[in-house]
């Protein structure tokens, strides 16, 4: 192995588990985060592992999106101001969201989902992390006749791409799990998907990456990439310090797309802001993690709370928290559960998720700039991808084989 250390810029899920694969295999890794470590969508994302899930576009979702624009509490929200900045990447999501493009998505989403959860459990039982890992599946629940016509169209679709998904009628649904209000018509259940504490995950991983050798360094905002005769070089901190490098995994989430920009290299990106809210639940607790399906909200039980989380909001990179965002949370989980009314948050979160307009993440070696591997764009499956996007870089980082077709996730097909 060379004396110079590999760099990767983003300590989140994806740099955390990149560190760790590349650390385990004897590698020399120094992480740089800007912030605190799994401090940004790793800290509050839903916990939840959808595995095969599908990308964010899909057939007739560009439609519903123009209905929601103008509604603060939709599940998709665009600002009107933010808009007009936005068309090219509008326009490419308009293209991506048909049968044909979904289709073709899923063949490498399913692949990616299949390889990544063996990865949570090896990672989980070899380190030893406490974070409430739990393998209930994971159900989308509907209240309404035509979202359930949906549900099990959908159960269709996973098991067509090989998961172990059923539906659930009403009666089963309020069996497994009394904190559903009555009414309920029924749920799609992946049975393969899990959940975890995300936090704890990322913060545990980073222990063990540590352990193996890898340098983790917090509070180390980075200036740019040095690029000589179209090769990285070096990589320059805010405060000036200088760590040289021949190989670079940029995984700085939606801050991938500037610190690309700086060197020539084009990920258009835009930032899907998700919130969440945690809150405690009387009488009978959900057990299994869920999605209120007709509201598009996440509900995951970590230890003892329950986490609300969800929604889409394209207004630009900004941390403002819109009061309305969290209340929509609420307001969803009063129709469909018990014993969540008039409750304290516990916590309140928003952060942002790095969203391709085709909905596929990026993972590869970038163009034109020799030794540069680019893994970010996971949009709203950044957690559940973390540990297979590990994996591929080490094995794109270190020339060993690679256990799939990374056509579709190439870093130059913009």
């Amino acid at each position: 192995m060379p004396d110079q250390p590999i760099i990767i810029i983003g300590g989140g899920v994806v740099g955390v588990c990149a560190a760790y694969e590349l650390a385990s295999a004897g590698a020399p890794v120094t992480l740089l985060e800007r912030g605190a470590i799994a401090g940004e969508a790793s800290w509050g994302n839903a916990g939840q592992m959808a595995i095969g899930h599908p990308p964010i576009p899909r057939p007739g979702l560009a439609v519903q999106a123009l209905k929601w624009m103008f509604d603060p509490q939709s599940p998709l929200h665009i600002s009107p101001s933010a808009g007009w900045s936005m068309l090219p990447w509008l326009w490419e999501f308009w293209r991506a969201c048909s049968a044909a493009r979904l289709a073709k998505s899923m063949v490498t989403l399913a692949e990616m989902g299949r390889q990544t959860k063996p990865l949570f459990d090896e990672y989980i039982e070899r380190e030893a992390i406490a974070c409430d890992y739990r393998h209930a599946g994971i159900m989308d629940v509907f209240r309404t006749e035509g979202g359930a016509a949906g549900g099990r169209k959908f159960v269709e679709f996973m098991q067509g791409y090989g998961f172990d998904a059923h539906w659930l009628d009403g009666a089963e649904v309020e069996k497994r799990e009394p904190a559903f209000r009555k009414g309920v018509v029924g749920a799609a259940l992946n049975a393969e998907s899990t959940s975890l504490d995300p936090a704890k995950f990322v913060e545990g991983l980073a222990a063990g990456a540590t352990k193996h050798g890898a340098t983790l360094r917090a509070n180390a905002p980075v200036r740019t990439i040095d690029i000589v005769d179209g090769a990285v070089h070096a990589v320059v901190l805010e405060d000036g310090e200088r760590i040289e490098s021949s190989r670079v995994v940029l995984a700085a989430g939606i801050w991938s797309s500037s610190m690309a920009r700086t060197i020539g290299v084009r990920i258009p990106m835009q930032a899907g802001k998700g919130y969440h809210r945690d809150i405690e639940q009387d009488g009978p607790r959900l057990t299994t993690p869920c999605v209120l399906a007709e509201r598009f909200v996440a509900c995951t039980p970590i230890e003892n709370r329950l986490r609300l989380a969800g929604t889409l909001e394209f207004t630009g990179v900004n941390n403002i928290m819109r009061p309305a965002r969290l209340e929509a949370l609420s307001n969803a989980a009063h129709e469909y559960l018990t014993g969540v009314d008039g409750k304290e948050p516990i916590t309140e979160w928003c952060g942002l998720r790095p969203c391709p307009a085709d909905g596929m993440p990026i993972i590869g070696w970038a163009p034109r700039v020799k030794g540069l591997c680019v893994a970010t764009g996971h949009s709203m499956l950044g957690m559940t991808l973390g540990p297979v996007t590990g994996r591929l870089v080490r094995q794109l980082v270190l020339g060993e084989p690679l256990t799939m077709d990374m056509a579709p996730l190439s870093a130059d097909r913009f």
